[in-house]
Formats: structure tokens, C-alpha cells, sequence
């Protein structure tokens, strides 16, 4: 069962990380209404870390980033063939390069929240 954990929370953090990606481009999932600014979207890509680490419990914070560097050119594909590229290459790599801190963010909180659980237990 560990060997397929393994094989399914990148997989899993993969599909989700490009499910999030397609909602925000499509503008289904709509976080700001003024189009120069920041990008709050961003913080969604939390979601797969948080789920991968729930999963995996051995090693959230590899499988969230093997399962992001995976999505990324997948994405970025998805980018340049249906959407309007209306970014320079730079833009596009750094809001790549920002969705995986994100995504691996989630995974250490995830890793976080078990510890402290754990420290808490031992100390009880």
C-alpha cells in the first residue's frame, strides 16, 4: 500500500494543481475583479500541497513538488495552445516558479501541523 501511495499523491497533486490552473484561467474561479495587481489566485495552489501531505504522510513535501514540476510544463502548454498569451516568458516562468512555492508551502504545513500534533501528544 506504501509503494502505491508513493505513485498516487504526485499523480494526485498533479491533477489537482491543473484542475486549479484551468479554474483560474478560465475565470471560473473569479479572486479579483481589477486586472493589474496581485495575484491572489496564487494561494489556491495551496490545495494540492495540503491534500498531497494529507495522502503521504512519509514524504508530503517531494511528492508535492515531484507532482507540481510535473504539472508545470503540462500547464504551461495548456497556456500557450488555448489561452491568449497576454505575458512575457519571464511573467509566465515566475508564476509558475510562485505556484509550486505554493504548492509545497501547503505540503510543510501539512508536515508542520503533524509534527506539532505529535510533540503535543508526547508531551501530554
Amino acid at each position: 500500500m506504501a509503494f502505491w501511495r508513493k505513485l498516487i499523491a504526485p499523480l494526485f497533486c498533479c491533477i489537482i494543481f491543473i484542475v486549479i490552473f484551468i479554474s483560474l484561467k478560465n475565470s471560473w474561479i473569479v479572486v479579483r475583479d481589477i486586472t493589474p495587481g496581485p495575484e491572489y489566485g496564487l494561494l489556491l495552489f495551496l490545495l494540492p500541497g495540503l491534500l498531497t501531505g494529507l495522502i503521504y504522510r512519509d514524504s508530503p513535501i517531494f511528492s508535492s513538488l515531484i507532482g507540481a514540476l510535473i504539472s508545470v510544463p503540462v500547464c504551461t502548454a495548456l497556456r500557450m495552445v488555448f489561452y491568449p498569451r497576454v505575458r512575457p516568458l519571464v511573467q509566465e516562468v515566475a508564476y509558475a516558479t510562485s505556484a509550486i512555492f505554493w504548492c509545497v508551502l501547503g505540503a510543510m504545513l501539512i508536515q508542520l501541523l503533524f509534527t506539532a500534533y505529535k510533540q503535543f501528544r508526547q508531551h501530554r
